[in-house]
């Protein structure tokens, strides 16, 4: 593994912490850092999926709206998936402080479909 430079370390974290935009920007920014690239990717994917996630979910709680007991079910299940997408982000800002290369199953999965390093 290569040295990562403090630049490169700082991009990455701002990749992460801004899910779709900050990837962006860090592969923009910095094109050729291959650990910046790896948490742009990464940060892409998280971003979609969470807004893929909670459109869905979003329109079966309106669908299922004068349905009480599936729309508050539809809300927990949100809520839950909500939580789970915060312990995802801190668990990827730890891992990206430690400058480590984390690859979580589904959303590395992903990000390689999309050109990973």
């Amino acid at each position: 593994m290569s040295q990562i430079d403090n630049e490169e370390h700082t991009w990455a974290l701002i990749a992460w912490i801004i899910p779709l935009v900050g990837g962006i920007l860090g592969i923009i920014i910095k094109p050729n850092s291959n650990y910046v690239k790896h948490w742009s990717y990464l940060s892409i994917t998280f971003g979609l999926v969470i807004i893929v996630i909670d459109v869905i979910l979003g329109i079966l709680s309106l669908a299922t709206f004068f349905v009480p007991f599936l729309f508050i079910i539809f809300k927990i299940i949100g809520y839950l998936f909500d939580i789970a997408f915060l312990v995802i982000w801190i668990i990827g800002i730890l891992r990206e402080r430690a400058m480590l290369y984390w690859k979580p199953p589904v959303l590395y999965d992903f990000a390689k479909m999309m050109g990973a390093p």
